[in-house]
């Protein structure tokens, strides 16, 4: 079975058609949308700044080595033979020890800025993203566009699969498009405006059950893309181990009904609960395609 009608499925919705095929369309793109300029730099705010500090660094340790390393030959040739005059041992350890001290101490100045400087990048520093860094939904038709270049930049800093990364977008979207542009199964079409949060949490839900089927490695990827656009509060607006049933049943009157919340929905929905708990399932027969 094709995702899409598998998702299909799962909803009870169905994408309309137009000449046999779905009206549903991807657009994958490699252009950087506005906002991911701090992804795409990575985790450092002024990598050059710290490129030299390591050039810097690197340099005074080449030093430390060229008083370190002819120390070193002339201790061993004492280890073989006492060197003829003391005086000359005592002087050269005495000279070479304060070098070393000198540019130890020198060397340990600059290696504390540089921790300090790297202390300042990290993952707090750089998530969460706005979410359009990433994808583009369209309201108006189903359509996502997909920014391929952040997804990749995402993939490369968190040490993901980025083809995993890109297919657990897509289930997402693709979910998020069904509710969106999707029909019920008696062919009517309705539709919210742009509530993002509840549109992302219904799709949320149905997409981490989805991914239950494959590799854990889908979820977690799943869950590091939404924590990385701060969307990690949506996953909550559904409980997972809520029935699919029940949600699926809340999502159709959601969007038949815009003048109540999904809220008022959701908890209109509860007596159900009970039901099914002590009697037949209500919804047990809800048709899905």
């Amino acid at each position: 079975m094709s995702l899409r009608l598998e998702a299909e499925e799962a909803m009870g919705l169905r994408f309309p058609e137009r000449n046999g095929e779905a009206m549903i369309r991807f657009d994958e793109t490699m252009e950087v949308p506005q906002g991911a300029e701090t992804l795409m730099r990575g985790l450092y705010r002024n990598p050059e700044e710290i490129k030299t500090g390591f050039k810097i660094l690197h340099q005074e340790t080449a030093t430390l080595l060229e008083i370190i390393l002819p120390r070193r030959a002339r201790l061993r040739e004492w280890l073989e033979e006492l060197p003829e005059q003391p005086k000359e041992a005592e002087s050269f350890l005495r000279e070479t020890s304060q070098k070393i001290q000198q540019q130890d101490r020198k060397v340990s100045h600059m290696e504390n800025e540089l921790i300090s400087k790297l202390a300042e990048s990290g993952m707090d520093d750089l998530f969460p993203l706005p979410l359009s860094v990433f994808v583009q939904l369209s309201y108006s038709e189903p359509c996502a566009k997909i920014f391929l270049r952040p997804l990749g930049r995402f993939a490369e800093i968190l040490k993901l699969n980025p083809e995993i990364v890109r297919q657990v977008v897509r289930i997402h979207l693709l979910y998020c498009l069904l509710i969106i542009g999707g029909q019920d199964l008696d062919g009517q079409s309705f539709r919210r405006g742009n509530e993002d949060s509840t549109l992302i949490g219904i799709a949320s839900f149905f997409a981490l059950k989805h991914m239950k089927k494959a590799t854990p490695e889908y979820q977690h990827c799943y869950t590091e893309w939404v924590k990385a656009w701060g969307g990690k509060s949506y996953l909550r607006l559904i409980p997972q181990e809520s029935s699919v049933e029940k949600v699926r049943a809340a999502m159709v009157f959601w969007r038949r009904n815009p003048e109540l919340s999904w809220e008022a929905t959701w908890n209109g929905l509860r007596p159900l609960d009970m039901e099914s708990s002590t009697g037949p399932r209500p919804l047990a027969s809800w048709p899905i395609r």
